[in-house]
This record gives structure tokens, sequence and C-alpha cells, in this order.
């Protein structure tokens, strides 16, 4: 099953962070490589396109410049095959050269179309996406990965570790897109068009999704579909909408929604829509990427002193023993609650602690 692990990472209530892939998107080129300016030299030659090797052009097949790598043109791409962007020849000459006769009309179509960003559209019309790791020699997919796009899906995840790969365990941080502790691996999901982003608000029981009831039984008038169409046009812009007489801000940069009135700040989540019929035989896949060969996982709770952990175990008065805690986090259940000599505690799976309900004292626990 997923670790939806707290050792590694830790969020505030008033966290902001970048939206899941823009911090390790392969941009494809991170010199100065490009299309030079100038009409004369665009009326014998086309040019490589700048914008294509850096992700950010919109005119796709009606380009005039060339897309394709300008790192495999010089005969030096790092990537090589597993390189997201364009590796074969294009002719010399643009295929809408003679159909638009001026620069400024380009810029002005340039304007009036925008386009999903390449991070999410890679060109694999029948995979909806591939989650890869790059350790030095390009990008490789990694197996059985739809266990990682299921945790990715649900929004409460922050990350996951896995295991059996070809670097052996690694734990993943999805609210930042990369891999805890190893600076030398990359991780990324590369999506097509073909998928559905749901986009998420932590409310006060749990998360909610854009244009469905909350905790509090209202249902927010901006749909997700809304905030995507929003997020592709200007991913650091913002969306305000109303709720009554109250006007609501989601940042897309920092992925928070705040009352405009008072300033609270919530947590935004941005998550592709989960297909389960592509994780057919899932239960057997997530066995072998997701445990460690003959360990049982342990669940222990940090000590007054902290930096000692204990683990959980039925005696002492503790109700509970960290195979019971671990059947319930296998079922997927947010919380759980058990007594110690007669105090009730609830251990919280999304925030990774426990409280006890009569002194409201937290602590940390962990799942190793």
């Amino acid at each position: 099953m997923a670790s939806n692990w707290d050792e590694c990472t830790g969020e505030s209530r008033h966290q902001k962070s970048d939206s899941e892939e823009s911090s390790t998107s392969f941009s494809g080129a991170d010199s100065d490589s490009g299309s030079s300016s100038g009409n004369e030299a665009r009326h014998t030659t086309a040019k490589v396109c700048k914008n294509y090797n850096s992700g950010r052009c919109h005119y796709g097949d009606k380009c005039w410049d060339q897309h394709i790598c300008i790192h495999h043109l010089k005969g030096f791409c790092r990537y090589g095959t597993g390189c997201r962007l364009n590796h074969k020849q294009i002719s010399s000459s643009s295929p809408r050269q003679s159909e638009r006769p001026g620069r400024k009309s380009h810029g002005r179509q340039r304007r009036r179309s925008r386009s999903p960003s390449p991070v999410e559209s890679d060109g694999d019309s029948d995979r909806p996406y591939r989650w890869q790791l790059d350790m030095g020699k390009g990008w490789e997919d990694i197996a059985n990965n739809y266990v990682i796009e299921a945790q990715y899906s649900c929004p409460n995840t922050k990350g996951i570790k896995i295991y059996n790969t070809c670097a052996g365990a690694i734990s993943i941080d999805f609210t930042k897109m990369r891999v805890l502790k190893k600076s030398n691996i990359k991780v990324r999901r590369k999506g097509s068009r073909q998928t559905e982003w749901l986009w998420w608000y932590r409310g006060d029981q749990s998360w909610s999704c854009y244009g469905e009831k909350g905790s509090k039984g209202k249902a927010s008038p901006l749909q997700s579909s809304k905030l995507e169409r929003e997020y592709q046009n200007n991913r650091k812009g913002s969306v305000q909408f109303n709720i009554d007489s109250t006007t609501y801000e989601v940042n897309f940069r920092g992925m928070f929604q705040k009352n405009v009135s008072t300033g609270h700040i919530r947590r935004v989540r941005r998550r592709p829509k989960y297909d389960p019929q592509s994780g057919v035989g899932l239960s057997s896949k997530f066995k072998n990427l997701m445990a460690p060969p003959n360990k049982a996982h342990m669940w222990q709770f940090e000590g007054r002193s902290g930096g000692n952990w204990h683990t959980f175990k039925n005696s002492g008065g503790c109700s509970v023993s960290s195979a019971d805690i671990e059947r319930c986090y296998q079922r997927q259940q947010k919380s759980m609650t058990f007594t110690v000599n007669g105090d009730t505690y609830v251990l919280d799976f999304s925030r990774m602690n426990q409280v006890n309900q009569r002194t409201n004292a937290k602590r940390k626990i962990r799942r190793v």
C-alpha cells in the first residue's frame, strides 16, 4: 500500500507550495539556443523554435520555426531517447512559411490562441500518463506506475515511498515533484491532453473538490474545469469567486485559497482524476512496488523528549498494536480512535499525529 509519510516532509496550515509539476518538469532547453530575429533570414531558412525548446510555443504545427531539440541538433542531448522534445529531422523550410507573410500577424495569433502546457502533453495519445525517473542517463519509465498515479490522485497524499525501482527504495514528494534525499535522481509525470484535472481545497475536516459540497454542506460555484482553463492561461495568476457575500481568491503560484476579507488561507492542490480501469490488477502491483521484501511496517509515536520513537504495543494500557493501526491504514481510513490508560486518543493519518482528547496534547507518529 502507499506510504503517506511524515518524516520526510511536513506542511503547516499556511504552507504555500508550487504546483505539482512545475518544479521538476523538463523544459527541454536551458541555453540560449533558438531562432534569430529578422525577416530576411526567415525568407530563406526556417529556424529552430526557441519557444518550443523552452516549453512555451503555442502554435503547434502552425509555427513557422522548426520544433526540434536544439541539443540533439548539436549532437549532445543528455536525455537521449528519453527526451520529450522531437529528435527527428524536419525539412529546412517551414510548412507555414508561404501562408503567413509577416511577423506581426504571427504575434497577433499568439495572443488569440493558447494551448495546454507541454508538461501535460507529450504526444502519447494512447497513454494518459507516465511516471519516470532520471538518474543521469535519461528518463526511464517506472514499472507499475498505476500505483503511483492512484496515490497522486488523492489530494490528501503528500508523497509516496516505493521499493524495487532501478534506484532501490525512494520517496517522492508530490507537492514539489522531487525525490527526497537523493539529489542525483529526478522524477516527473508526463501527462497528455487526456488527463482531467481536479482542483481541491483543504476544508476544516478534509479535502473538498471545487464544484462539490464541502464539509459545511455548501458547494463552491467555481468548477475544477474553470480553474484548469485559467491555470493553463496563466500559471502565475489567480481567480476570484463569491460564495454569498464573501469573496475568495485562488492563487495558482502559491497554490492557496484566500478569504479576501479576513485573509484566512487554505491549501489548494491540483491532482488528476484517476481512472480505476487503468489500474486493473492494482493489488498485485502494490505488493511488488510498495512493500520491501520480508518486512512488516511498524507504527511508532514520538517520545515526550523528542527524538525517541516507541512502537505501538497492545500492552501497558494501550488498546491498539502496530498491526491494528496498519490494518486501518491499509483500509484507507482517515483516522482511528484508541485508548491509553483510560484516555482517548485520535490518530490522524493525513497529519501523521495523535491527539489526546482530554489534554489536547499532540505527538507525531510515523510508519517505518
